[in-house]
């Protein structure tokens, strides 16, 4: 959209260029907006290649609320599915240690070994 924005404000000066009779005089007097309009144009080309024609920004806009509201509805079922996870992992250390309650004992013993022996 920021690029769409700023090629349509300097569209102008780069037509003038096209029309003016001494190019280089315009082109110094221009330069700033020339720039802007050839790096936006770049821009465009690049996000939309193959596309001739400019998308409008009411339809940018439209496109952008949509994807906004599936953002916001994917970030919270992430949030509750993450939720859920670190449950999950609680449970399953909890059910560990009641299955095999010796062998958590024997693993921390095991490790002393073998910071022994090294």
């Amino acid at each position: 959209m920021k690029h769409i924005t700023a090629y349509r404000e300097t569209k102008p000066a780069h037509d003038g260029l096209k029309k003016a009779k001494d190019k280089d005089a315009y082109r110094r007097g221009h330069e700033g907006a020339l720039i802007l309009h050839e790096a936006a144009a770049r821009a465009i080309r690049a996000a939309r290649p193959g596309s001739g024609k400019l998308p409008s920004l009411a339809t940018l806009k439209t496109e952008y609320a949509k994807l906004m509201e599936c953002k916001t509805a994917l970030q919270a079922e992430y949030r509750k599915l993450k939720k859920q996870a670190r449950e999950y992992g609680i449970i399953k250390r909890n059910v560990d240690s009641i299955l095999n309650p010796a062998g958590v004992r024997n693993k921390a013993k095991e490790r002393g070994r073998c910071v022994n022996r090294i």
